[in-house]
Formats: C-alpha cells, sequence, structure tokens
C-alpha cells in the first residue's frame, strides 16, 4: 500500500507540473474599464512586458502574430469579446476579469522552451571550428567561454576530436554528438557570460539578455530562453534561428 501510495503521489507531482502555467501581475498594468476600450494596445503591452523573449511573438505586435497565425481564431468568441470591447460603453467588472483571464491564456499559448535539433546545426564541421578557434582566442567570446568554464575536460576533448575531421567526413551521427553537447551545455547556469555575449553584439537583445541573467534565480523557461538565444546570437552562420528549433 504504503509502495502504491509513492506512485501516485510522483504521477500527481508530475501532472501538477504538467499543469503549470505562466501567471501576470495585473496590479503592475493599467487595466481599467477606459483602457481596454483599446484592447490590442493593453493586451500588446502585457504580453510584450510578460514573454521572456520577442521570439515567442516572432517580434511584431503579439495580437498581430496571434490572430494571423490563427491562434485567436477568426469569428471565434474571443476575437469577438476582444472588438466588442473597443466600441462597447458600460464596460464592467466581468469584462475586465474576462480580459485578463484572456491575456493569461494567451500569453501561456505563446510561451516557448527551445529545444535544439540535430537540423538545427547547419555546419557541424564548422561549429566545431569556431569552437576550437574560440578556446585558442585571447579575447572574450561564447565559444571560449563555452569551452573554458562550461565543458568538461571529457567534454571539451570530444570537441577536439571531432574537429580532426575534415568536413566531408562529418557524419549524421558527428552531428548528433554535437547537438547533444550544445543542449546539455545549455541546461547549465554557468552557459551564459554576459561579456562574451557583448563581444559577439551589442544590440537590444544582447542588452535584455544581460539584465535576464542578472535578476536571480532563473526559472528553468527563464534559463532556457536566455541560453537558446545566446547561442542563437553568438552563431547566427552555424546555428538556425529560434523559430526552427524544437519545443
Amino acid at each position: 500500500m504504503k509502495r502504491m501510495n509513492k506512485i501516485l503521489l510522483v504521477i500527481m507531482v508530475v501532472f501538477l507540473g504538467a499543469c503549470s502555467s505562466l501567471k501576470v501581475d495585473q496590479k503592475k498594468y493599467d487595466v481599467t474599464t477606459e483602457t481596454i476600450k483599446e484592447p490590442y494596445k493593453v493586451m500588446n503591452e502585457i504580453l510584450v512586458k510578460e514573454s521572456i523573449l520577442g521570439d515567442w511573438y516572432n517580434n511584431e505586435e503579439p495580437t498581430h502574430y496571434l490572430t494571423t497565425r490563427q491562434i485567436i481564431k477568426k469569428g471565434g468568441k474571443d476575437l469577438a469579446f476582444l472588438d466588442e470591447l473597443k466600441t462597447k460603453e458600460d464596460i464592467n467588472a466581468e469584462d475586465l476579469e474576462n480580459f485578463n483571464k484572456m491575456t493569461v491564456k494567451y500569453l501561456n499559448k505563446l510561451e516557448r522552451k527551445y529545444k535544439l535539433k540535430d537540423e538545427n546545426i547547419k555546419n557541424t564541421k564548422g561549429m566545431t571550428s569556431a569552437l576550437v578557434i574560440g578556446y585558442n582566442t585571447t579575447y572574450a567570446t561564447l565559444a571560449k567561454h563555452i569551452m573554458t568554464d562550461v565543458a568538461t575536460e571529457k567534454e571539451r576533448n570530444e570537441i577536439f576530436e571531432l574537429n580532426k575531421k575534415l568536413e566531408d567526413e562529418m557524419t549524421d551521427g558527428d552531428r548528433k554528438t554535437l547537438r547533444k553537447l550544445l543542449n546539455k551545455w545549455m541546461k547549465r547556469d554557468e552557459f551564459f557570460d554576459g561579456e562574451s555575449m557583448f563581444g559577439s553584439e551589442i544590440s537590444e537583445n544582447t542588452i535584455k539578455l544581460d539584465e535576464l541573467s542578472k535578476k536571480g534565480s532563473l526559472t528553468s523557461l527563464e534559463k532556457n530562453n536566455l541560453n537558446a538565444k545566446s547561442l542563437e546570437i553568438a552563431f547566427p552562420e552555424l546555428i538556425s534561428s529560434l523559430d526552427r528549433w524544437g519545443k
């Protein structure tokens, strides 16, 4: 009986974890009976601020992304509700509650956790060469940081061995090995390094990533997004854009 209870407890924990969702602190936003007469503007503001990356909505206006991809269904009740708010005179507390629930609903539909797939590595030899060359540079790059501070000695030697092959000798198995290593490294807390990122690019993207890295204890989703975006930015010619990665 005790064994059965333990099994049931594990199942419940897994189930509850799978059902977890992002939350929105509505107190941070000016959501009133007046402001939601511009429902798309208000929802866009909230979704932009609550999303970890602009990649979640393809760096478009979030509501445009949601409607053009039919995530908010054309002819559906949610779209009708939003359109009705624009002209409704007697907006009430129930409308506010429904708007807030809808905003959270679509934030969770935008949420994305990224997983590198084999096909997201455009050039296996190019990637291993970039890591080895980076390891031997004197200035800060993500490649140097990965090889020096993230990879174990055993993992670093795996990269050295892979890089000994010529480009036409690289196999699908080699690409799979490299992909597994990259995914393993991206799960580590030390993967992100602000100095290395600014060595690759100084932009609004890298500034936001650096700010996120400094917020303290990151959630699993935040760490995944931070590290995946870092890899995409550091190796644009060798790694596919995030919209092509797996979930």
